[in-house]
């Protein structure tokens, strides 16, 4: 009788262990899920430098546009470095070229855009122009070519409208 009783006390014993043992977790479906997110997107490469931009591109040619046109063009500026970069403050070479751009911080691996605008008036032929920007890492240059070429003449007398005065 003491056997059964030992036998059965060193059973329960056994499966009262088992059953409170922890669970290896398994993988879940969400985590996988995520993995082939991730993978898929893609990813911008840091640098080792602690204020570090690239761009898209630094040169943009407009093409010929018309005096008078105001014409515009964006620069994707990334922050490839470990800190955030601040656009302190820019230079244009006049009062044509007016860039506009974010003043907050850009954190590493996120992107922002530059417009830089250009008023025609007044500028014939052709025309390079600079924007330097000055971030916490240093000068970068934009720049942009335009051919600017005269508007069409309208004649003051006949400007070719379809309507007519009517005279006494």
């Amino acid at each position: 009788m003491k056997k059964i009783a030992i036998y059965s006390l060193s059973a329960l014993l056994i499966v009262s262990t088992a059953a409170f043992q922890p669970k290896k977790p398994k993988k879940s479906p969400k985590k996988a899920a995520v993995k082939k997110e991730t993978a898929a997107t893609p990813k911008v490469v840091l640098s080792d430098k602690a204020y570090d931009v690239k761009f898209d591109k630094t040169f943009h040619d407009f093409g010929k546009v018309s005096e008078g046109e105001q014409v515009e063009t964006i620069f994707v500026l990334t922050n490839v470095g470990k800190e955030p970069v601040l656009i302190q403050n820019h230079e244009v070479e006049c009062g044509c070229t007016t860039p506009t751009y974010t003043r907050e911080p850009i954190m590493p691996g996120k992107s922002t855009n530059i417009k830089v605008g250009f008023n025609t008036n007044g500028k014939l032929g052709t025309n390079n122009k600079k924007v330097t920007l000055t971030t916490n890492g240093g000068k970068q240059e934009l720049t942009f070519k335009c051919e600017v070429t005269e508007k069409a003449k309208v004649d003051p007398i006949d400007p070719g409208s379809p309507m007519k005065i009517k005279t006494n």
